[in-house]
């Protein structure tokens, strides 16, 4: 008994070390972003989108968490990696199988009978459980279950990686939409004073206080503001169609709230400090999922250098008459214990350990960039931000110079004192000022979009979990 216990104290001593053993890597992360932020992290947590104020903004965005395909599509994948997680951890438990089996003989006339009383057709009649059980001592097993529910983890980040591109992928959609809009409507306008002024030198012409020229000026104008307007009339169905895509729906018009004038900023910034980012960010936490399987697919590489030690069982009955079949004479049962090692193989195992080595430095370097680029995706969106906001100042400040400049022009065109030259520099300069002024407020907002998508935060466990209200399915 003495000898047992030390026996079963070693092989537990033994096998503790065949598993994996995994530490973070130490990632040295900046203490403060380069631009100063005085936001509070919290904010990721809310559903930033709803900052805008744009309620149908608010009902794209959960139509497409619904219906999706591409977010489909990683929600199946999930599910797909949860069932190799199932069969993987299967292998830690007994097999057992049972098995019945008739079998009805007639022996050869040509080979000579036993002596009486055995008979020329015979029936055998078996009923038994089988049982297998491999002895995970090396962890074999156990490190391939780990690896497998690593990947699965590593999936289900993944998935949320696809919320985060949808909601901002609508998002961004949705303000260039609205962009265009008010493009639009600004050009829409300029062809009709366009007109008007179309009209006032057609007029002055005929009455002779102009020439022929101005005319001709006038309606190149107008042509100008026809073709902005056309232009903007081509892309607007355009823009309407990928969101009907992302949507999971077939092309269709795409219903409008808020003007982009009226969309609303965040108060605050929720920018936080960079080591945040290192758990809030779906990306970075699926690389080190997926660095932890393949620390685990070494263990398990390493574990088949040792023998593959395995319990085998039978219980059952057997006889030659159905009505005796489960009957203590019928019993019959077999149990044993086999090891197979293996002599020489070519170095396949020691490959396959360099090749889980290998595959497990990849991951790190990965990771290791996943973060890097993390840091530069945030510190990037936070300057875009703050520098798009300030440029939004300036623009609407020179379109507010340009009309009291334009209406000057006018003022002194009409008594005569500048020519219709001037007039047509400060139209086409308010034209384009505006139609920037927009421009920019767009990618202001658009910038607030990167932001978000590049902090990551709880946000995207939010529209996951509404993702996945839409599946009828249990998701891990």
């Amino acid at each position: 008994m003495h000898s047992f216990f030390l026996l079963g104290l070693l092989i537990i001593f033994i096998t503790g070390c065949f598993r994996p053993h995994y530490e973070r890597p130490k990632i040295h992360a900046p203490e403060t972003w380069r631009l100063q932020i005085n936001g509070g992290s919290t904010l990721c947590n809310f559903r930033w989108w709803e900052q805008f104020q744009d309620p149908v903004l608010d009902q794209l965005i959960i139509r497409a968490l619904h219906h999706n395909y591409d977010l489909k599509v990683a929600i199946a994948r999930v599910f797909e990696y949860y069932a190799r997680f199932g069969i993987v951890r299967s292998e830690l438990y007994p097999t057992i199988n049972a098995n019945g089996i008739y079998t009805r003989t007639e022996a050869s006339l040509e080979v000579p009978l036993p002596p009486p009383p055995q008979l020329r057709t015979t029936n055998d009649y078996e009923l038994f459980l089988n049982l297998s059980w491999e002895l995970d001592f090396w962890g074999r097993i156990y490190s391939a279950t780990e690896a497998s529910y690593a990947e699965m983890l590593s999936q289900v980040q993944a998935r949320r990686a696809v919320v985060m591109t949808v909601v901002s992928a609508v998002a961004t959609s949705y303000i260039r939409l609205r962009q265009l809009d008010a493009q639009f409507l600004i050009s829409k306008k300029t062809l009709d004073s366009r007109l008007e002024s179309l009209k006032l030198a057609q007029i002055r012409f005929s009455l002779g206080e102009t020439s022929e020229m101005e005319v001709k000026q006038a309606e190149s104008e107008v042509e100008i503001a026809a073709i902005a307007m056309i232009a903007f009339e081509r892309e607007i169905p355009k823009e309407e169609n990928l969101l009907s895509i992302l949507l999971g729906e077939n092309p269709h018009a795409i219903m409008r709230g808020r003007t982009i004038e009226a969309f609303q900023y965040p108060p605050t910034i929720p920018a936080g400090i960079p080591s945040d980012v290192l758990t809030r960010r779906p990306d970075i936490v699926e690389a080190e999922d997926i660095l932890i399987a393949a620390n685990a697919r070494i263990t398990e590489a390493r574990a088949l250098l040792f023998p593959q030690i395995t319990l085998t069982g039978l219980y059952g009955w057997e006889s030659d008459h159905l009505s005796r079949l489960v009957t203590s004479p019928a019993e019959m049962w077999q149990y044993g214990i086999s090891a197979v090692q293996y002599i020489f193989d070519a170095g396949r195992r020691m490959y396959g350990i360099y090749e889980a080595e290998e595959v497990a430095n990849e991951a790190l370097y990965t990771y290791i960039q996943t973060i890097l680029t993390a840091f530069r995706e945030v510190d990037d969106a936070l300057i875009t931000y703050r520098k798009d906001r300030e440029l939004v100042n300036e623009h609407q400040r020179q379109v507010a110079i340009l009309i009291d400049y334009l209406r000057l022009v006018q003022l002194r065109y009409r008594e005569g004192e500048v020519d219709y030259l001037n007039v047509l520099d400060a139209e086409r300069s308010l034209f384009n000022a505006q139609l920037d002024t927009v421009q920019a407020q767009a990618d202001s907002f658009i910038a607030v979009v990167q932001l978000y998508n590049a902090l990551g935060g709880g946000w995207v466990i939010d529209a996951d979990e509404i993702a996945l209200g839409s599946s009828s399915t249990f998701a891990p």
